[in-house]
């Protein structure tokens, strides 16, 4: 069969990301035998228009939809994807009567929702490797497609399914030796534009932060690649493509432990000279393991750190306590790492003074730089949700595909203008929700400037913090004006 893949994601802040889980369907569908072509919104002046020209020249016989997020997932400054998804389905029925089949990580975070919203013939919540090939299977030859796992039908999702779907039980081997297929795309100008390349070496989660769809999206343990595979694929990207930095997109890598520990190994064993950085939890990163790691070409770690608090990282069901960060900040500067800490501010229970706490850590610990969001974002599914919900603090239709944040009423007033004067203090703290961390000509002026890697490093030059501070000169004392397209729950 002829098959259309497209890629919804227009975001370009920090940078574009390469849409890896639908090169991942990509490799998957030409495995099975059909013809694959791609249509990547993310880049050009008109990809409405390049969109309709590519379905009316290729005539697909289904066409899959990608789409990556919800929303930026910052508040007050929320962006809200929807109107850009309506406008791609709109310009596909437009130009074909081909079945659309949804699917990427937003639409399965609300898939009743989106099916519903966007009117797909089908959609798929999860890894869609096996089912988007078992549908095609299915659509070619006349049978029935009922009773695949993880696939919707508009017949199967009622107007009040808008919550999270929990992906089926998956097997450790899914998917096994299947690497994504780059070449349909133009991975080079998202190395140009985005300064990194990507690479996933397991998929699923067994931590459980309160808050995170990592666990229902993926499922809830680890599923990991060996890592003879893993460091042949980076092999072949840096062959193919020429060196250049590589980010480890798993929501954390050094665990379980020894997963980290082999990719270092077999990346030294066969003398390859990389650049990368990951995401990182602090829980047992020891200065063995970071040592390690800045051997094997690892720049820098964006921990997944949220709090700086005791009892604030307990009630966001966080695995490690305020010592673990502390110890997981020295080991990796010691080691020579660059350090980004990632914090969440306003979440169920946060004080004053657990605010105060975590920041007066943050600038004891000296890191590279600390991204901090205002507010949390709730997702349907998740126990944060549920909590919520149960306490009679949010009403569960407002949990949907409006963007829904969490401020705790006791800190919404003290928030805003306290972190917009601790980031001009600091110099190497960006506000997401706040102040736009960087300008779209800003990001391509860098990267022209051949700036690779996570751009958040620059923070630890003196003129960079410098440029940072003046973002922050006049604290907001407020939460400034509502965005109309998110929902302050």
């Amino acid at each position: 069969m002829r098959v259309l893949l497209v890629s919804a994601n227009r975001e370009h802040l920090p940078d574009p990301i390469f849409p890896l889980g639908l090169a991942y369907i990509a490799a998957a569908a030409q495995r099975a035998g059909h013809e694959v072509a791609v249509a990547d919104l993310c880049f050009g002046r008109r990809p409405l228009r390049a969109l309709r020209q590519q379905i009316a020249a290729f005539q697909p016989e289904v066409v899959g939809l990608s789409i990556r997020n919800v929303d930026n997932a910052a508040y007050p400054l929320t962006v809200d994807y929807l109107d850009c998804h309506r406008k791609a389905v709109a310009a596909i029925r437009e130009t074909t009567g081909a079945p659309l089949v949804l699917g990427g990580s937003g639409f399965s975070i609300l898939p009743g929702s989106y099916m519903e919203e966007l009117q797909g013939d089908w959609g798929i919540r999860g890894e869609g490797e096996q089912a988007f090939v078992a549908l095609l299977d299915a659509l070619e030859n006349g049978r029935s497609a009922t009773g695949i796992p993880a696939l919707l039908s508009r017949e199967r999702v009622g107007s009040n399914d808008a919550g999270i779907m929990p992906v089926p039980e998956i097997g450790p081997r899914r998917g096994e030796g299947l690497h994504p297929n780059r070449r349909l795309f133009d991975y080079p100008r998202y190395l140009r534009r985005g300064g990194t390349g990507n690479i996933q070496t397991k998929r699923g989660c067994i931590f459980k932060c309160n808050y995170c769809t990592y666990p229902l999206l993926e499922g809830k343990r680890f599923r990991t690649r060996e890592a003879a595979d893993i460091v042949d694929e980076i092999e072949a990207l840096q062959r193919d493509y020429g060196p250049h930095p590589l980010f480890f997109v798993d929501s954390i890598l050094n665990a379980p432990r020894g997963h980290i520990e082999g990719i270092c190994e077999e990346i030294l064993h066969r003398g390859l000279e990389l650049r990368w950085s990951c995401y990182a939890t602090p829980l047992k990163l020891d200065r063995q393991q970071a040592r390690l790691m800045a051997r094997a070409g690892c720049e820098g770690l964006e921990l997944g750190t949220d709090a700086v608090d005791d009892g604030q990282l307990k009630r966001l069901g966080k695995s490690f306590d305020a010592d673990a960060v502390r110890a997981a900040n020295r080991h990796c500067l010691e080691a020579g790492l660059r350090v980004c800490h990632t914090v969440i501010f306003g979440a169920p229970g946060e004080t004053e003074d657990s605010i105060r706490t975590t920041c007066r850590a943050l600038r004891a610990m000296q890191a590279t730089a600390v991204v901090a969001m205002t507010g949390v974002r709730v997702y349907p599914g998740t126990p944060l949700a549920d909590r919520l919900i149960a306490a009679r603090k949010v009403d569960a239709d407002a949990i949907g595909l409006k963007p829904a944040f969490y401020v705790e009423p006791e800190v919404a007033g003290f928030l805003p203008e306290y972190l917009q004067q601790q980031a001009r203090a600091a110099g190497n703290w960006v506000l997401p929700g706040m102040e736009p961390p960087l300008l779209p000509s800003s990001q391509r002026l860098l990267r022209v400037l051949g700036v690779s890697g996570p751009l958040w490093r620059l923070l630890r030059f003196r003129w960079m913090r410098g440029i940072s501070r003046g973002k922050f000169h006049r604290p907001a004392t407020s939460w400034g004006v509502p965005n109309q397209r998110r929902n302050l729950v």
